[in-house]
């Protein structure tokens, strides 16, 4: 008999334990900066951040980034807050074909990935929104941080531009104008399942352009309704030939009006 051997086999090489210390570590910081984000956002009050909290997240900072793990949280929170909507009009105050879609819409858009796109333009319009100015003072005290007001309320009105051009190349030749909304959650000792209407019009309010004002409640009647020139409040980011707000003009049409009831540019 002729004496065949097996064929060995090989057996792979040990990883080597100062390897293994590597990938152990390179694990641990991905799951801390993918941990650390939402940690972040729920230790987050009225005083900020929560220190301890963004002294272990600053080293990751820039990961989280790059892999886009630092996500907004808020919506998918226990508490999300309120949801922000962009109300259009379409033609004159007066004219009596006057439409005011709003953006999103539920029992418009179709199919949902249109919904959705239109709220995420919403909110990131409030979200980037920055109040005109800066003030006079601020030039004088900081002229960097003034720079970086006109820098901030320049991209704001750029986006908005961009929606209305938008809504004007859909109705071509008509006055577009654009307002945001704010549509208000029940708190909890507010909210009844049987009475509650989560789109009553009390729970809708215009969002002004000034810098914290007190928000606008909507009209009662209608979710949407054509503002009145009498409620809408007064104009902002005066130019040089135009009236203070101490003055405001009456509005009798979209392009007299201001974001704070009706937005033109």
């Amino acid at each position: 008999m002729s004496s065949i051997q097996p064929a060995s086999q090989e057996e792979p090489a040990p990883i080597r334990p100062a390897v293994k210390r590597c990938i152990s570590a390179l694990v641990v910081l991905h799951v801390g900066a993918v941990f650390l984000a939402p940690l972040s956002f729920q230790t987050r009050g009225s005083l900020g951040s929560s220190p301890s909290v963004d002294t272990l997240l600053m080293p990751l900072r820039g990961y989280g980034e790059f892999l886009y793990l630092n996500r907004g949280y808020a919506f998918f929170a226990p508490d999300p807050g309120p949801s922000h909507l962009v109300q259009a009009a379409i033609g004159e105050l007066t004219d009596p074909d006057l439409q005011e879609p709003v953006y999103p819409d539920l029992d418009r858009d179709w199919p949902r990935l249109l919904y959705h796109r239109h709220f995420m333009l919403a909110e990131y319009l409030t979200e980037i929104h920055h109040p005109p100015g800066p003030p006079p003072e601020l030039k004088e005290q900081d002229p960097a941080a003034a720079e970086l007001w006109e820098a901030s309320r320049a991209r704001y009105e750029y986006v908005r531009q961009s929606y209305v051009r938008h809504l004007r190349s859909k109705n071509p030749g008509r006055v577009v104008a654009i307002r945001r909304l704010e549509h208000l959650l029940p708190s909890f000792l507010e909210f009844d399942p049987g009475t509650t209407d989560l789109r009553s019009e009390q729970s809708y309010r215009v969002m002004p352009d000034q810098w914290d004002p007190v928000p606008m409640p909507m009209a009662a009647g209608a979710i949407a309704p054509a503002p009145a020139p009498e409620l809408l409040p007064e104009t902002v980011s005066p130019t040089p030939n135009s009236p203070t707000p101490s003055s405001p003009p009456q509005p009798t049409s979209p392009a007299d009006a201001t974001e704070s009831g009706v937005d033109v540019r």
